[in-house]
């Protein structure tokens, strides 16, 4: 196949797909364009991929950060308790509320990432 042929495609199918238009509609603009019917479907299936790729890359960033955020929150109810336990020694109700408060605010506060 003719290289600028290929580049075309894979130029005005990305650029097509980054505006929101479904594969269907993708195929017949660029089959408008006279770019054979195999060359438009491998190109198609290659854009695919490669989307879902990043999408997939994105989510699992997302969650990765989700996770050490949870961490952080969590550590922080535990050191918070080790410093109110030396602070008030007679006192086991607040370090234990404290690791308490902290996992129960890594747990149900969702983070704006």
């Amino acid at each position: 196949m003719d290289e600028g042929l290929k580049n075309k495609c894979y130029l005005e199918a990305m650029r097509l797909k980054k505006s929101g238009l479904d594969n269907e509609v993708i195929y017949a603009r660029l089959e408008k364009q006279g770019i054979p019917a195999e060359l438009i479907e491998r190109v198609l299936k290659n854009i695919t991929i490669q989307f879902t790729a990043e999408v997939v890359k994105e989510r699992r960033e997302y969650f990765e950060v989700q996770s050490n955020a949870r961490f952080i929150k969590a550590g922080a109810g535990v050191v918070l308790a080790i410093v109110s336990y030396f602070l008030f020694p007679d006192n086991l109700v607040v370090p234990i509320g404290c690791i308490l408060g902290g996992v129960a605010f890594a747990i149900f506060y969702r983070s704006k990432v």
